[in-house]
């Protein structure tokens, strides 16, 4: 709904996984489905309701339309784990937006303001706070195994270039909102209050707005992970390439 279309589709390659070289190149013609994504998730909930958790580690499109086509969605997810949006209006896109609501602010106002299903967010400055030390990444992927070696590739352009920009940490926040999903226990403090996203704001497009007050008197509408347990983080990391 938004009046400009960005394109990101390479950020990581341009096939997405750090453009190394495939032994054994998939079959790029499994992409196609020939159903919409909106729809499985429509179907999904109904064949699977309240026992799927849904990790949403990108812009909120689907889920917001999947709403629009079918209102009941909202009630059928067990959990909604959302990595996105900010919580003192730092921006990594523009002043105060956060790129994954930056992208569709208004599926992500449908999202935070409709969903009826418990919902967890893990914001943007959260995960520059709990960032991995080089000396981690580097002890991590050098397990000799598959998993340590693939991601090892994949990674490789990228933590070169953020090491040759001077950034202390790597700071994968998709990888941090999916352990939270691992383990809820990962969570040290969550905060349940409300918050919604500025659709209109001259500077604050994209923001998401938190009544940390309880100002609006507006009942909470999703939990703010904030400090995490960064020794359980580093043991999911470390047993997932084993």
């Amino acid at each position: 709904m938004g009046h400009d279309v960005f394109d990101h589709t390479y950020f990581n390659g341009v096939d997405g996984m750090g453009d190394i070289p495939d032994v054994n190149p998939p079959d790029y013609s499994l992409i196609n489905q020939t159903e919409h994504a909106v729809l499985t998730l429509i179907r999904m909930s109904k064949a699977y309701p309240n026992q799927i958790t849904l990790i949403a580690l990108g812009p909120l499109t689907n889920l917001a339309l999947a709403r629009r086509m079918d209102p009941d969605i909202s009630s059928r997810f067990k959990e909604i784990i959302i990595m996105g949006g900010n919580i003192r209006g730092v921006g990594n896109m523009d002043v105060a937006a956060e790129f994954n609501f930056w992208m569709d602010p208004e599926a992500a106002q449908v999202v935070l303001r409709e969903y009826k299903c418990p919902m967890k967010v893990v914001p943007w400055e959260v995960c520059q706070e709990h960032g991995l030390e080089w000396g981690f990444i580097t002890s991590w992927l050098t397990a000799d195994t598959p998993k340590a070696r693939f991601i090892r590739d994949i990674l490789h352009n990228l933590t070169q270039q953020q090491q040759q920009d001077g950034a202390l940490t790597y700071t994968p926040s998709d990888t941090l909102a999916t352990a939270v999903a691992m383990d809820a226990a990962l969570a040290q403090t969550a905060s349940n209050v409300y918050a919604t996203v500025e659709i209109k704001g001259e500077f604050t497009r994209a923001q998401m707005v938190v009544d940390w007050g309880r100002l609006s008197q507006k009942s909470p509408n999703i939990d703010v992970m904030q400090n995490l347990d960064m020794t359980r983080y580093k043991e999911l990391l470390t047993e997932a390439v084993h």
